[in-house]
């Protein structure tokens, strides 16, 4: 589409958006550990998990239940801003494309803690429909075993800053 100005906009990408709003009695300091390091996403997220945490960092998460995937999923962290946001990519050969979208965090501190806003982008495609939901499903699942995680007293190791 061209503009009286002469610019292009470029075309708008399809997707699939599914987005949760949680909220989090922790500061952003220690969720946003929770969401990055190894030892926050084995808590809460997967099984067992690698992180590089920074932005091209590489991340590896696995699940060992019987009904699980036998690949791990594999990514990099594609944004890295601590402790507000962060966000990755990647997936595995059971995904289309080896896609399983962007995962993006993004937090706010308010009294007494924190605001999360979880976005999960999948392309709008029909071979995409099932995993959304499966997705839709999860994430909540997901984000309140998130919300425990982040007890002071069940995990203070999680307060050193994230750099």
């Amino acid at each position: 589409m061209g503009y009286r100005d002469g610019t292009v906009s470029a075309p708008e990408i399809a997707e699939i958006l599914l987005e949760f709003r949680t909220e989090l009695a922790a500061p952003p300091q220690r969720v946003f550990a929770a969401l990055t390091r190894a030892e926050g996403l084995s808590r809460w997220l997967c099984d067992r998990a690698r992180s590089e945490p920074r932005t091209g960092g590489r991340l590896v998460l696995r699940w060992t239940r019987t009904d699980a995937s036998p690949q791990p999923f594999e990514g990099r962290w594609v944004e890295f801003r601590p402790p507000s946001r962060c966000a990755f990519e990647g997936g595995h050969a059971g995904y289309p494309g080896g896609s399983a979208g962007r995962v993006e965090f993004e937090l706010a501190a308010v009294r007494p803690g924190t605001v999360a806003v979880t976005r999960h982008r999948l392309p709008r495609r029909p071979e995409y429909e099932p995993i959304a939901e499966a997705y839709r499903a999860a994430w909540p699942r997901a984000l309140a075993r998130l919300a425990r995680s982040v007890d002071p007293a069940a995990v203070p190791d999680l307060d050193q800053p994230v750099e």
